[in-house]
């Protein structure tokens, strides 16, 4: 299974397009909710049903709850998705084998016969766990950071532009808002008229 790292970079990448917001806060909120199925460690059940499109399904809902807004919904459901997705990509040794992807409409547990990502180890008391983990990140971080990165910029980038087109052109430099085809504040040519020698209309 991937590491928390691997889950927020795939939950970035997977809700990235789909967030109505691309900035810092979108990110944690993305990389946040991908790492949330990995919860159901507290409670013992892990793989259960929070590894499932219907529990993708509700967190979308919720959010579409919190903030009434579809994007931000769809946005979210997708994160959770794709925790779902690469652990069921993911090397797995310990029975049942598999993610209950597909719950509610059945409680089977699936694994791809394609395994993209190495295992993690949870045991810190093994002197493995570091050479698991480390080789995990890594792995994680070449295969996920540059998607993440490119997915990143090119949303933000076309924001921009979609935000440059809605601004219209910039006002013109001088003689704009009445001033008279000056570019002089108002209480600045209130001052020269009463400057000695300056008379209007002379």
């Amino acid at each position: 299974m991937p590491s928390p790292v691997g889950h927020a970079l795939g939950g970035i990448i997977a809700g990235w397009s789909a967030a109505p917001r691309h900035d810092v806060r979108a990110a944690v909120v993305l990389a946040a909710v991908a790492v949330a199925p990995d919860l159901d460690l507290l409670v013992g059940d892990h793989r259960g049903i929070s590894h499932s499109v219907g529990a993708a399904a509700i967190a979308g809902v919720v959010a579409w709850i919190l903030t009434k807004r579809t994007a931000f919904a769809l946005a979210v459901g997708l994160s959770w998705g794709s925790h779902v997705f690469f652990d069921w990509l993911s090397n797995d040794t310990r029975p049942p084998l598999g993610v209950m992807a597909l719950w509610p409409f059945t409680s089977d547990y699936y694994k791809s016969s394609v395994e993209i990502f190495p295992p993690v180890s949870r045991r810190y008391w093994e002197g493995r766990f570091w050479i698991y983990n480390l080789r995990a990140l890594v792995f994680e971080l070449i295969v996920l950071g540059p998607p993440a990165l490119v997915c990143i910029i090119v949303n933000r980038y076309r924001t921009r532009a979609r935000s440059s087109d809605r601004g219209g052109p910039p006002p013109p430099s001088g003689g704009a808002g009445g001033t008279g085809g000056t570019s002089d504040p108002p209480s600045l040519r209130a001052t020269r008229s009463e400057w000695p020698g300056t008379h209007p209309g002379r």
